[in-house]
């Protein structure tokens, strides 16, 4: 999470060392229920948390920037090079939201990684896990049938 995107002041603003970063590489959905981010023992490591959800929304607003500029500065008939956020962002996004308690911020993080990689989403077991207890803060037990509807989940 260094400074990758240039000529935004807000993403030069917020800058991290080696062991925040070492520290946010270790969170995900796992950690739900076990860390609590709201206890005052817990402050420095919730405010790394929103700093870090601060910076990747930053950059994934850069990047829609970025290719909204290439779209308009390009012919027409001039087929552009789509910017690459790797989906492995937004589950990110999506474990730093379910910990700080923002489920409906998770919810979209994890739709936006599920849309990314829809083929082979199953492979990530935090993004399931984080999904799932997202589904269970809003008792939605009947998503996991909208997200596979080709499958059929009877029992014969």
């Amino acid at each position: 999470m260094s400074k990758t995107v240039s000529g935004n002041e807000d993403l030069d603003d917020i800058s991290m060392t080696a062991q925040e970063l070492h520290i946010l590489s270790e969170l995900d959905s796992r950690q739900y229920g076990y860390l609590l981010l709201n206890q005052p023992e817990n402050a420095k490591k919730k405010a790394l948390v929103q700093k870090a959800v601060k910076y990747l929304q930053l950059m994934l607003i850069q990047a829609r920037k970025n290719q909204k500029e290439q779209n308009e500065n390009e012919p027409s008939n001039f087929q552009s090079k789509q910017i690459s956020i790797d989906p492995k962002t937004w589950v990110k996004l999506g474990h730093f939201h379910l910990l700080l308690e923002e489920y409906h911020k998770a919810l979209s993080a994890y739709q936006r990684f599920y849309k990314a990689q829809a083929e082979n989403h199953w492979q990530n077991t935090t993004f399931l896990y984080g999904l799932g207890l997202v589904y269970f803060h809003y008792k939605s037990y009947q998503c996991e049938k909208m997200m596979h509807p080709h499958e059929d989940l009877q029992a014969d």
